[in-house]
């Protein structure tokens, strides 16, 4: 097939988009940039790179795609609520816009990446059929664009959301705002395990890699899945933060002590996942072992502590610059649908 991935550049990308290559799928990247720290293209043989904005690129941009992958958004909750304008405006508009004009220009499947932060925080497992209560702008601007650009799901569109437990795990465009990745990655480095409190707190976890497997399943998938946003995760990854910080610790050794911060997190959440086993006929390979395995791997290689890592000191960085980058931040959209 001819795949578009918007922000494939990103954490998710750099794992995604040599798996299409290596699939036999031609592949093209529109990708600002912002978060790069090296030079994506090394691993991109293949496919075409543009650095473009969804939400003002030129409509031919989305033009000869069987399918579409679109991962382009401010990526956290943290970070989305730094400058709630510029979030709407790239996780809603930009993506709904993209939508639209891939269904416009002839593409039949568009998967967009959505998040379980869409059911807020409430006693229980969330499914599906959970009413959604986003409690931040980044998960309203994702319960937005479900909404819309599933109604576009059609006998000649297929429309299809997934919905993302935490992420964590190696990529190459690897990120320390995500818990376990911070939480090995600095235990490492200074011996220490930092959990905010008594750690009781339930999230659900997947590591990059499945993220990346359930993309390729979903836009290759005959199936019927469209027009319905489907949870990704597995039950057995819905943990609390303590127990996290326990394997953590075990696999970095005795000398690696834990420093409790912060007050008491009870905000908690659990999410099952049955439909993207039924529907999906996905199942997750990788374990939070594996994940603080690879991650403590990398440390050893030399893995630095880059800005970039940081998403939203970076995203704090380029809103308060003077230059371009920030300018392209605050652009209103131009909606071409």
């Amino acid at each position: 097939m001819n795949i578009l991935v918007t922000g494939g550049t990103g954490y998710i990308g750099r794992i995604l988009v040599p798996e299409l290559i290596g699939r036999g799928h031609n592949v093209t990247v529109i990708d600002r940039g912002f978060l790069d720290y090296d030079d994506p293209t090394k691993d991109y043989e293949g496919a075409h790179l543009i650095r473009d904005d969804i939400r003002t690129c030129d409509p031919s941009r989305l033009r000869g795609f069987d399918g579409v992958i679109d991962l382009a958004a401010l990526s956290n909750d943290p970070s989305g609520d730094l400058d709630k304008t510029a979030t709407w405006d790239i996780n809603y508009i930009g993506r709904v816009r993209i939508a639209r004009l891939a269904k416009k220009l002839g593409a039949k499947r568009y998967v967009v990446a959505s998040s379980c932060s869409v059911y807020g925080f409430r006693d229980g497992l969330s499914d599906e059929s959970t009413p959604t209560n986003p409690l931040t702008t980044y998960a309203e601007a994702n319960v937005a664009v479900e909404r819309d650009n599933l109604s576009l799901n059609d006998s000649s569109f297929r429309a299809t959301a997934l919905r993302f437990a935490t992420v964590f795990g190696y990529s190459k465009r690897f990120r320390l705002d995500l818990v376990v990745n911070a939480m090995t990655f600095y235990g490492y480095k200074n011996r220490v395990v930092r959990m905010m409190r008594d750690g009781n707190q339930y999230r659900p976890f997947i590591h990059v890699k499945d993220v990346s497997r359930a993309l390729i399943q979903a836009i290759e998938s005959n199936d019927d899945i469209g027009g319905r946003p489907i949870n990704v995760g597995n039950e057995r990854l819905n943990m609390q933060i303590k127990d996290i910080a326990t394997i953590i610790m075990h696999k970095l050794g005795k000398d690696t002590k834990l420093e409790l911060y912060g007050d008491p997190d009870n905000r908690s959440y659990q999410v099952k996942f049955d439909a993207a086993r039924d529907l999906l006929k996905f199942e997750t390979k990788f374990d939070l072992e594996y994940g603080v395995d690879e991650i403590i791997d990398k440390c050893k290689e030399g893995l630095d502590d880059l800005p970039q890592m940081h998403t939203v000191n970076y995203y704090k960085t380029l809103l308060n610059a003077e230059d371009s980058i920030a300018k392209y931040l605050n652009l209103k959209p131009k909606i071409i649908f």
